[in-house]
């Protein structure tokens, strides 16, 4: 048992620091046949799109999903998104005008269109999707050439960059929370996870029209033990903001075997509806208090991780789970009346990946915002290959999110 934990933990360390460490892979061989997946080509979007975005970002046309339910997005992420060949952990917020915005996490980019593997093609830690019924455009910063994340913060390096968490409208403007990740040094165990951990949270500011930046600021809490705003729900009147430690280096906790690891407890605060940029309330035992010293617990279960990632849904709240996240094998689905629960399990389904499961570990799973199938919810699980070395220097195919189908009714 433990041999198998200690070689799932090598693929999370994997998981979450490939884009970096494929593009400094100097001895994988580039010369591998031109990928498989070409069917959509890469071409700049359409001028009327063009013209409704800010010309701080190069936006190439991505084409357009058959359907936004599991099958469709599948078929469509399972696929280059334009010029982006490989990527995970996606988030996904509405604009509030019939517009969704995703964020992609770790992204390769290819705008040639014929980078062999990820070897050959450019990495960068975010990428924007803007998705207009069931078409897409890609938003990168940079150049075809040179393309950058699409939030690179207050500057971004190999060891300190930015990855997304929650976010909300709040009338012509969008606010994002964005995590600062710093590179630890190499783990002697690989038993202690990712060689990784959040240094801080920031807050953008968007104009949500044009998704140009206004300011990019540390969040008013911008505390990390836990991050308040690991995700944003609004229900109409709140934004409520789902808090989490995001601690994925356990060598910083004692190592795997001082568990239950802080990334186990999910924590909750909330501000007016999009005002991300005030101070929250925290949830207490019995109501909310200024004082983060206050907030109790949400959940606390599992060993290593307890990430939940909510959606409202008729009234009421779901949140999809990995249980222990790159170490678990399910997807745990959970209800409550409230966002600050009381979280009951209503389904446990196998987190298995897209196509041949050899050698391929699932993480992050994200409930996607828009109403479904009733009684249904459609959750993008992320995965990868964690054999890249042995397979053309990293094969995309494999590390593309797949998109399935979970049944909430009861006794689905």
């Amino acid at each position: 048992m433990r041999t198998l934990l200690r070689r799932m933990v090598a693929l999370a360390i994997i998981g979450t620091t490939i884009g970096h460490t494929i593009v400094r892979e100097t001895n994988i061989a580039q010369d591998a046949p031109p990928l498989a997946s070409h069917s959509r080509q890469t071409l700049p979007a359409r001028p009327e799109v063009v013209a409704a975005l800010s010309a701080d970002y190069v936006a190439t046309d991505a084409g357009c999903a058959t359907s936004l339910g599991a099958t469709g997005l599948d078929r469509f992420f399972a696929d280059r998104i334009g010029p982006v060949i490989g990527h995970d952990s996606p988030r996904v917020m509405s604009l509030g005008d019939g517009r969704m915005l995703w964020f992609l996490q770790d992204s390769f980019v290819d705008y040639p269109g014929n980078a062999a593997s990820m070897v050959g093609a450019q990495y960068t830690n975010s990428t924007a999707l803007v998705q207009r019924g069931l078409c897409f455009t890609v938003l990168q910063r940079g150049t075809d050439d040179a393309a950058r994340s699409f939030e690179p913060g207050h500057g971004e390096s190999f060891d300190r960059f930015f990855w997304p968490a929650g976010g909300s409208v709040d009338g012509d403007l969008l606010r994002v929370f964005w995590i600062e990740i710093v590179r630890d040094p190499a783990l002697a165990d690989p038993m202690d996870g990712a060689n990784v951990h959040p240094l801080a949270l920031w807050l953008a500011t968007y104009d949500r029209d044009t998704l140009q930046r206004r300011s990019f600021e540390p969040a008013p809490n911008s505390g990390i033990m836990p991050i308040y705003g690991f995700d944003v729900v609004d229900d109409g009147t709140f934004s409520y903001l789902f808090g989490n430690s995001f601690e994925e280096n356990l060598s910083r906790e004692g190592g795997y075997g001082q568990g239950p690891h802080s990334a186990t407890t999910m924590w909750l605060a909330r501000v007016p509806r999009g005002r991300l940029d005030l101070l929250p309330e925290y949830r207490t035992a019995d109501g909310w208090s200024g004082d983060p010293s206050d907030a109790v617990p949400i959940s606390h279960r599992y060993w290593t991780e307890n990430a939940m990632h909510p959606v409202r849904r008729d009234g009421r709240w779901y949140a999809v789970t990995k249980q222990d996240g790159f170490l678990g094998r399910n997807l745990v689905v959970d209800s409550a009346p409230e966002p600050w629960g009381p979280w009951l399990t209503i389904a446990t389904v196998p987190a298995t990946p897209r196509g041949d499961p050899t050698d391929v570990v699932t993480y992050a799973p994200v409930p996607m915002p828009w109403p479904g199938t009733p009684g249904h919810l459609v959750v993008g699980l992320s995965q990868i290959d964690v054999a890249w070395q042995s397979h053309s220097g990293g094969d995309p195919t494999r590390y593309r999110p797949h998109f399935i189908d979970i049944d909430i009714t009861p006794g689905g």
